[in-house]
């Protein structure tokens, strides 16, 4: 008996190879993007629990990310620790204040700014009533988060203000802002560079304000959005998609207060009602820019506040440590739609 296959068998194969044979080319098909299905991870790390960090944790929480196609971890770490871990690739992309960014690049780092969610000193300069004057504070215990931190800038300017030097008190490294708020409180350092929520609660107390920065609209990249120049050249459109998404974090927090005030609860951990009204007035109206551009005389603030300690940094070109042109697309894009 000849075995072979007559008219009615190949008509009948031919739409179940036609089939296998879309669902080959689809799949082995280099023009079907697997991002999709598979969204891009990376790690992003925020050096403090204030409301500068707003339009990140916004484009997270919001999903903003998600709809980019990322699939982001964040992580805190205190300032001190967010360049290392940047350095070493255990982030990919750190939202962190310009002084860390720059004290980095004078000792050889390769890094840019590729946006800044807060473009100016966010902090006045408070004094428990005692050593509510520049000569009462004199060889006092003022307190700071790292040598290089944007705490540390800020108080260098308040000083300055006031007419003294650094080298005029004692300052005390202690982490967190949150550690600064809390040593100011409990009469432990003297006085201390600060923002809201805190200042809520030092005004409450009849602390001293001495010197008022934000007031002031000094440029300063208190919070910027680093990466390093390797990742940037390699990741550029992970960098692009990371910025879309905290420009719409950044327009969410101007437009929105509720679920602003919502994220606060969630990641500064603040319950009460006119703390939160004082805190998202300060933020969103008056330091959230509505266009995130990293400027070099933001980042000539803390090069003059470190200089004076550091001679790599007196000679540093800030502006090399700058790229606008994530900022100025994602722009683009948000005036298209």
């Amino acid at each position: 008996m000849k075995y072979g296959m007559n008219s009615w068998t190949l008509s009948s194969m031919r739409p179940a190879c036609i089939a296998l044979g879309a669902c080959l080319a689809l799949s082995l098909s280099p023009g079907i993007s697997q991002a999709a299905s598979s969204p891009t991870q990376l790690t992003i790390s925020y050096s403090q629990k204030v409301g500068d960090e707003l339009p990140l944790w916004i484009a997270y929480e919001a999903g903003y990310f998600k709809k980019e196609g990322l699939d982001p971890k964040l992580i805190f770490l205190p300032s001190r620790e967010g360049i290392p871990a940047l350095l070493s690739g255990q982030v990919q992309i750190a939202a962190i204040g310009g002084s860390d960014g720059v004290s980095a690049a004078a000792q050889g780092a390769k890094l840019k700014y590729v946006a800044t969610l807060s473009p100016v000193y966010t902090f006045q300069f408070w004094a428990r009533p005692k050593f509510g004057s520049a000569a009462a504070l004199k060889g006092q215990r003022i307190g700071i988060t790292t040598r290089s931190g944007s705490v540390y800038a800020a108080t260098i300017a308040s000083l300055k203000q006031l007419g003294l030097s650094i080298s005029d008190v004692a300052t005390t490294p202690l982490g967190k802002v949150s550690n600064v708020d809390s040593a100011l409180l409990a009469g432990s350092i003297v006085a201390a560079a600060s923002h809201p929520p805190a200042t809520y609660e030092f005004k409450r107390h009849g602390f001293v304000k001495l010197v008022d920065l934000a007031e002031k609209k000094i440029p300063a990249v208190n919070t910027g959005v680093a990466t390093l120049t390797s990742y940037i050249q390699s990741h550029g459109d992970v960098v692009q998609k990371v910025v879309d998404a905290i420009v719409e974090g950044l327009k969410r927090e101007k437009t929105d207060r509720a679920y602003t005030e919502d994220i606060m609860r969630k990641y500064m951990g603040i319950t009460d009602k006119d703390i939160l009204d004082f805190t998202y007035d300060f933020y969103a109206k008056n330091v959230a820019p509505a266009v995130p551009l990293t400027k070099a005389d933001q980042l000539e603030a803390a090069q003059r506040a470190l200089s004076a300690h550091n001679p790599k940094v007196k000679a540093l070109n800030v502006a090399s440590l700058i790229d606008q042109s994530f900022v100025k697309k994602a722009m683009e894009q948000q005036g298209a739609k």
